[in-house]
């Protein structure tokens, strides 16, 4: 299908430039035994600056807009954090130390903005290839991708899981959870897309929502009847 955007291509090579970057670098510093909070805030800095020198260089209100849209998920998603935990008990961010907001590390919304605007590139285009199957590859690339990511942030001291059915060091809840984020975020780029800055706000909110209503439907599959 053709692009809708003029910017697409080169948006989506560099927002997966943004992805192999965070493969590398968490690989990396697992062998970094002073990593802690510092390198979680570091990366993701990088990230932002990565995604806003393209939105800037290239007059990309769209990514622009992405990129709010993924602040306002980061900051929602706050409320999924503390309900890990204080209520499940299951995720731990003592590991990593350094400021705290609310009950995730303050660094945690940059932390999701990126993944919200990384799943709304790769999965807006797939959905532009085939709407059913690339919005269904979005989904899984989110449940497959996410172990790798949770196995490192252990290594590396950003956050652990405990008490809870785990493969490795990932939960299952947290698999099921990531599969249904990825696909929403996808879904929720096209109200981005109409370039409406109270749309792609209203976006956001929902997709925090969507977030905690995921871990928690998730969990209750899971680990609900332990």
């Amino acid at each position: 299908m053709e692009a809708r955007d003029p910017l697409d291509a080169a948006r989506l090579r560099w927002v997966a430039g943004t992805i192999v970057l965070n493969v590398v670098a968490v690989g990396l510093l697992a062998f970094a035994p002073w990593s802690d909070w510092r390198t979680g805030a570091a990366l993701n800095l990088l990230d932002n600056l990565i995604l806003a020198t393209f939105a800037l260089r290239r007059r990309d209100g769209y990514l622009a807009g992405l990129m709010l849209f993924g602040l306002v998920v980061g900051f929602a998603e706050l409320a999924a954090d503390a309900w890990l935990v204080d209520s499940t008990r299951t995720l731990d961010y003592s590991v990593g130390g350094g400021p705290m907001l609310w009950r995730s590390p303050a660094w945690m919304p940059l932390a999701w903005e990126v993944v919200a605007v990384q799943f709304a590139v790769v999965g807006g285009a797939l959905m532009a290839w085939r709407t059913g199957t690339g919005l269904l590859l979005t989904a899984i690339l989110g449940a497959v991708n996410i172990p790798y990511y949770e196995e490192m942030a252990r290594r590396i001291h950003w956050w652990k899981y405990s008490g809870c059915r785990m493969i490795g060091g990932t939960p299952y809840y947290i698999v099921l959870g990531e599969f249904l984020i990825a696909g929403g975020f996808a879904v929720l780029a096209a109200w981005v897309r109409a370039g409406r800055w109270l749309t792609t706000l209203a976006a956001g909110l929902l997709g925090g929502a969507l977030i905690f209503c995921a871990y928690y439907l998730a969990f209750q599959i899971t680990d609900g009847a332990r």
